[in-house]
């Protein structure tokens, strides 16, 4: 063999090694946050980006690659998708209560766009779905590449909450930092909304934005807690999955505990938060 091809062979095995393992990659570690999730009777796991270094930090990893109903983290999407069709002008459009009066209080009247995001409300979300359509999701769903959404017109006031749609921690974090970096096919507009929309507390130089979610079928339930926080020019996204260690039904600890778990491990094992309740 003449050295020119030895060195061609050479060069395209280089090639195909490189091709095969990218370039910055995201790096994973692996930490052990069970004690936290047990201080509140929760199983689950969490996931952490630090967008500055694009580095993982994983608790129960191959939960975190694993797909769960998105819940009321759909609200995201849901509201960038609504203000883009125009199913809904700005924040300040109301949706009107049925009069059907439901288990969650606050939901039991009319709310703005903005009020219906702050408490969660299902009804009002269900009205937004039924504006925008079957069709108009299967358009939209797939340029925004939040998790894998199955929506048909049967569903298309419910396929959030239940049936095959699935998301996982992973796929959270990607759709989240997207947005944050305003790099989602919507308009600018919708996406500063929905980012304002969002904002849960600051305090001494930081900004926490996420949204909570929380399934029930058969008698399971799931919860979600996703967000980020903006803290000394730098970025962390962060995902929790939880349900009750038990098996058992939802208690005000599973309610309390997305958020309050995910804040403390933000506060005490990344430096975040500073001054917010623990």
């Amino acid at each position: 063999m003449s050295y020119s091809l030895f060195r061609f062979g050479f060069l395209a095995l280089l090639l195909a090694l490189l091709a095969a393992k990218p370039a910055g990659s995201p790096r994973i570690t692996e930490r052990d946050f069970q004690a936290y999730f047990a201080a509140y009777g929760l199983r689950g796991s969490f996931l952490v980006l630090d967008a500055g270094t694009n580095a993982y930090t994983a608790y129960n990893l191959a939960r975190c690659r694993q797909g769960f109903l998105p819940a009321s983290t759909f609200k995201i999407p849901n509201t960038l998708i609504g203000l883009e069709t125009g199913a809904v002008a700005d924040t300040a459009e109301v949706f009107r209560w049925d009069g059907v009066r439901r288990a969650f209080p606050q939901w039991n009247q009319d709310l703005t766009v903005a009020q219906a995001l702050r408490v969660s409300c299902v009804p009002c979300y269900q009205q937004l779905a039924r504006r925008v359509g079957a069709g108009r999701y299967r358009q939209w769903l797939p340029r925004l590449r939040f998790g894998r959404m199955h929506v048909t017109a049967a569903t298309v006031d419910t396929f959030w909450l239940a049936g095959s749609s699935r998301i996982t921690q992973f796929e959270q974090i990607d759709f989240l930092r997207r947005l944050q970096q305003g790099r989602l096919p919507v308009s600018a507009r919708s996406q500063a909304i929905t980012k304002a929309l969002l904002v849960l507390g600051r305090g001494p130089g930081w900004v926490l934005r996420g949204k909570t979610g929380w399934t029930m079928q058969s008698g399971a339930d799931n919860g979600w807690f996703v967000g980020w926080v903006e803290q000394a020019g730098r970025t962390y996204f962060f995902a929790l999955n939880a349900e009750p260690a038990n098996g058992g039904p939802a208690t005000d600890n599973f309610v309390r505990g997305r958020r309050a778990i995910a804040e403390q491990i933000l506060q005490r094992e990344f430096g975040l938060l500073a001054g917010a309740a623990k």
